[in-house]
């Protein structure tokens, strides 16, 4: 399959009460949990995530976009 020979990198997550937020595709800084961003909008920096009981953890995932940054109005 495709998604076999795709390059993964190490990245932090966060898991709060059995949901996983994972960094945004281009924003350093920012999590987004399930829906983003279709049917859920919201973003989370690590300290509001953790400030909540969240606990980092580490996964492998596809490497991030490089371009096309979307700005702090657009989010």
């Amino acid at each position: 399959m495709l998604h076999d020979t795709v390059d993964r990198t190490e990245n932090y997550a966060y898991q709060l009460k059995a949901v996983t937020y994972l960094p945004h595709y281009r924003n350093d800084g920012f999590f987004v949990g399930p829906g983003y961003p279709t049917h859920n909008k919201s973003v989370y920096t690590p300290d509001l995530l953790l400030a909540a009981g969240a606990t980092r953890i580490t996964l492998m995932l596809w490497s991030r976009g490089k371009t096309g940054i979307v700005n702090q109005a657009k989010i």
